[in-house]
């Protein structure tokens, strides 16, 4: 009877164990999805917001340049036709190409929006400048006319889609390190849980280990006697 039951309790306490050890696997796979979660969030906030972040402080530098090229060459004759075109063709490759890798980036909704009315607003701006320089190779005042009362709205569409397009990344960057701790507030307490397990593996293993030395004690006893 006594040896019966010590069989029983050695399965139950094996049950026990493989049940622990089960836990700790799905334990060990949640930890590590967690932390490749978190992998991806700072990648993504890295890749995706902050170079992008970057780019669209570029952007709006080129502009600016532009505009104070083009305003030179209307109010200050210090700059030649010649040279305004020359320069605002070499800054709208530098602006197409910045904004081609924007858009290789990943674009929430609301982003993709937001850009394709940038793309669509820095169009007019092109043409809006093109049309500016051949009105003023015939009459100055003229253009200086249309610069101030409605190229100047079309530097304040640009520079509105450049400040949503921020506000996104900043809305993004956030919900980006939300994740990040909560991935690592989940993983903190996963580690706690196997440590847990592990002293409970441990503390079967010694009943295991101890219930055999009792059961080979008694078998040695009886034997002698």
């Amino acid at each position: 009877m006594k040896l019966a039951f010590a069989i029983q309790r050695k399965i139950r306490l094996a049950i026990a164990l493989a049940i622990l050890m089960f836990f700790s696997i799905i334990f060990s796979l949640i930890e590590s999805y967690n932390i490749n979660k978190i992998a991806k969030s700072f990648n993504s906030i890295y890749e995706d917001r902050l170079i992008p972040a970057v780019d669209l402080y570029t952007i709006a530098n080129h502009i600016q340049n532009k505009r104070q090229q083009l305003f030179s060459f209307l109010f200050r004759d210090n700059v030649s036709q010649q040279a305004v075109t020359k320069y605002l063709k070499a800054t709208d490759a530098k602006l197409d190409t910045l904004i081609n890798k924007y858009e290789n980036t990943f674009l929430v909704k609301t982003e993709t929006n937001y850009l394709a009315h940038l793309k669509k607003n820095l169009q007019d701006f092109r043409k809006e400048e093109q049309a500016l320089i051949i009105t003023s190779l015939t009459d100055k005042e003229k253009a200086k006319s249309i610069y101030l009362n409605r190229t100047i709205f079309v530097y304040d569409e640009l520079n509105k889609d450049l400040m949503q397009l921020t506000q996104v990344q900043t809305q993004v960057g956030k919900e980006l390190m939300a994740e990040s701790r909560k991935s690592q507030a989940s993983s903190s307490f996963i580690t706690k849980l196997q440590l847990f397990i592990a002293i409970i593996l441990g503390l079967i293993i010694m009943i295991l280990v101890l219930t055999d030395k009792q059961v080979l004690l008694k078998r040695e006893k009886f034997n002698l006697n």
